[in-house]
């Protein structure tokens, strides 16, 4: 029988003979490495900035919070006519100052529940005007301040008797 040929593996001995190739492909691994460290950290910069970008949307207007979306949509353009519920903005005008005075709860949960029961118990006073005027209503409307001091007050002392958190 004739002798069989052994095969051998010629990057295995070009490796082997040619050591300044290993230095090389260290060299190489080292920068791709440094490349994806540099891309992670661009990406953490990016959730960062959207992260922080979502929280300032969240909080610009305290008021967004308790608005009904379909209703209450509010345009940056003055000459826009909208359709606005004036009790609601007075009484998140007195929510603040309430519940530091009835040492309440000031979760999200607890604010729009005292929000939604004082809501309730109030007249609803709705008005088509631009945003100017709606500010020219809510003024006008500042006499019926008391029975929504009562109302938020009373709403607070319910919700923080039995509070839903």
């Amino acid at each position: 029988m004739a002798k069989t040929k052994k095969t051998f593996d010629k990057e295995l001995m070009y490796k082997k003979i040619m050591p300044s190739n290993i230095k090389k492909n260290n060299d190489n691994e080292k920068q791709e490495i440094e490349d994806v460290q540099d891309e992670l950290e661009l990406q953490n910069e990016i959730k960062t900035k959207i992260a922080t970008s979502v929280d300032a949307i969240k909080f610009k207007d305290e008021s967004s919070m308790f608005q009904n979306k379909e209703i209450n949509v509010r345009r940056e353009e003055k000459d826009e006519v909208i359709l606005y519920n004036i009790t609601e903005k007075l009484v998140l005008n007195k929510l603040d100052s309430t519940l530091k005075k009835m040492n309440c709860c000031k979760c999200d949960r607890c604010k729009k529940d005292v929000v939604a029961l004082a809501l309730n118990n109030l007249k609803p006073i709705y008005v088509v005007a631009t945003k100017d005027e709606v500010e020219k209503k809510i003024k006008e409307y500042d006499k019926i301040g008391l029975q929504v001091t009562t109302a938020v007050l009373k709403s607070a002392l319910t919700v923080r008797k039995n509070p839903r958190h």
